[in-house]
């Protein structure tokens, strides 16, 4: 379960999403205002002289509702849509058309359907991968579904911590209903450490907990040392030059992003009206001269700043130390299966300790990382979101759906393990883009059913309450309009994608490249960008 929800959340972007299509008017413009009611989608039918949806259900017709997802070829579906669509048609008389679309060309067919103005019901949606869900809720493709979700989905609403509805407004209008997943939402990071290793040298990795990244890694420093000087074949700290633990990850530095990760332009959650360039900060600066003296003692590796791929690294369970996320960890919940080994490894070949260190947040861009979209020109805006609350809420449909049958596509043995069965019904493990996979009891997922498997319920349970409780992105709602500075973020793009990996990495040394890089910036235009993230982020508090 862990390795999905790092899966759907550290790495959205390299998954492709899922789309509805539907029954739209291929001569309506996408660009319409959404219908923001039942008695506006009403009129809508008509106009055009279509059944109100609400009428379809009195006069016994069966409605036919499109759901377009990112997803390969699965075996079987058709077996198992039939069964589906018994369920579906007996609780709100439709019938669901799951479109699977390769994820490769997923975000263009969508993006193009709906430029076309093609017909089509409900899709995935999400911030990343080029599907663009704010541009086109803001465009008017998505309906708003605002005053709608309480009545057709109420179930769906309440299962859903507040700040997540905030992740999939538009100007104060919810476009988008949330794929609430049995891995929870909130993010909190950490470290994990070797536990043979930390156990043979007496390393204290429990006074980390809750500590600054700064002085963490500090602590860290002479830790990674002994360990390499005992296990030499060993590598200290992971780095590449795909990620850096700066500039990928803000949390860990008490900051928050405005608009892209990546681009100058964050908050501090403790000053969160002002928008600043953290590559100007001490924080930068100070983690620099860290990676360049773990660099100098061969703590990570000496190609750190170009290689690419560390994953047989992590199979390998190379590393003695790696950033994760971070609970329940080690200290919160002993004996939780996910956090006791390291990344990409058994806990025979990788024994791990976990320890978080950050505050407990929703991210900003949580919510629309992964949704489903209502077709404002479809004329089944409310049967559609009956469907939405039908697979959230229909638990047999839902791993019907996601799961295939028991006994024929997953079986249990006499431990209570269960197993994929081979060349029968999966559904790739994306059952994240069509529906929530969280319930209460735990009844929406495949589980162990043995002591393991409570042992994992009752770890979620614990990242289930810190998600009731976590504090909410100061940033939760606003989305920033890169156009008046496109030019600036893409000049700025090329100079950090070009330095980030070294002065991350180590290979260069800060004293002389990082003055450099900051003087890079400027002429590049970042100051213009700090500016217009602070002029929108005014507007936008102002307007709310």
């Amino acid at each position: 379960m862990r390795k999905k929800r790092m899966m759907a959340i550290l790495l959205a972007g390299a998954m492709v999403m899922s789309t509805l299509a539907g029954c739209g008017s291929k001569e309506t413009a996408a660009t319409e205002t959404p219908a923001a009611s039942g008695q506006a989608a009403e009129q809508s039918a008509a106009e055009t002289g279509e059944t109100p949806a609400s009428e379809k259900k009195d006069d016994g017709e069966i409605v036919e509702l499109s759901f377009y997802m990112s997803n390969g070829p699965v075996i079987d579906q058709e077996r198992i849509m039939e069964k589906a669509n018994a369920i579906i048609e007996e609780e709100i008389n439709a019938h669901l058309n799951l479109i699977l679309v390769d994820g490769a060309t997923y975000a263009d067919k969508m993006n193009l359907m709906i430029n076309s103005g093609d017909a089509w019901d409900l899709c995935f949606t999400a911030s990343w991968g080029g599907i663009n869900f704010f541009e086109n809720a803001a465009k008017g493709a998505y309906a708003d579904l605002t005053d709608l979700i309480p009545v057709y989905a109420p179930e769906t609403y309440a299962r859903i911590p507040e700040g997540l509805w905030d992740g999939v407004k538009v100007n104060g209008k919810i476009y988008g209903l949330v794929n609430y997943q049995q891995w929870g939402v909130a993010a909190r990071k950490g470290f994990k450490f070797r536990s043979d290793i930390v156990d043979e040298l007496g390393f204290d990795w429990k006074a980390v907990k809750g500590k600054p990244t700064l002085e963490v890694l500090e602590m860290m420093g002479p830790f990674l040392g002994e360990a390499l000087e005992a296990h030499p074949d060993m590598i200290g700290f992971e780095t590449s030059s795909g990620y850096s633990l700066f500039a990928n990850e803000p949390l860990m530095w008490d900051m928050e992003n405005v608009g892209d990760m990546t681009t100058p332009g964050w908050v501090r959650f403790e000053e969160p009206d002002t928008v600043i360039n953290q590559f100007e900060t001490e924080e930068f600066a100070r983690y620099c001269d860290i990676m360049r003296e773990w660099y100098e003692k061969g703590y990570v590796r000496k190609d750190g700043a170009t290689v690419k791929d560390t994953s047989p690294d992590r199979k390998a369970a190379k590393f003695v130390a790696e950033v994760t996320y971070g609970w329940p960890d080690s200290i919160d919940f002993e004996g939780n299966e996910d956090a006791e080994h390291m990344s990409m490894c058994t806990v025979e070949n990788g024994p791990s300790y976990t320890v978080s260190t950050t505050r407990t947040v929703i991210p900003a861009a949580v919510g629309s990382t992964a949704a489903v979209a209502i077709n404002a020109q479809s004329p089944n805006i409310e049967k559609a979101l009956e469907l939405v609350e039908l697979l959230n809420t229909n638990d047999e449909l839902y791993l019907l759906i996601t799961q295939g049958e028991e006994g024929v596509d997953y079986i249990y043995d006499e431990e209570g393990v269960f197993t994929l069965q081979e060349g029968k019904y999966n559904f790739n493990y994306n059952e994240w883009q069509i529906g929530q996979s969280y319930s209460p009891d735990f009844t929406r997922a495949l589980y162990n059913r043995n002591e393991a498997g409570e042992k994992q319920k009752e770890s979620q349970s614990v990242v289930f309450a810190a998600d009731r409780e976590a504090e909410i992105s100061p940033v939760t709602g606003f989305t920033f309009d890169p156009t008046p500075v496109k030019t600036q973020l893409a000049n700025c793009a090329s100079i950090t994608t070009e330095m980030i990996p070294a002065l991350s990495s180590g290979s260069v040394d800060p004293k002389k490249v990082l003055p450099e890089f900051l003087q890079r910036l400027e002429t590049a235009g970042v100051n213009d960008i700090i500016a217009e993230k602070q002029k929108q982020l005014d507007a936008w508090r102002a307007a709310n």
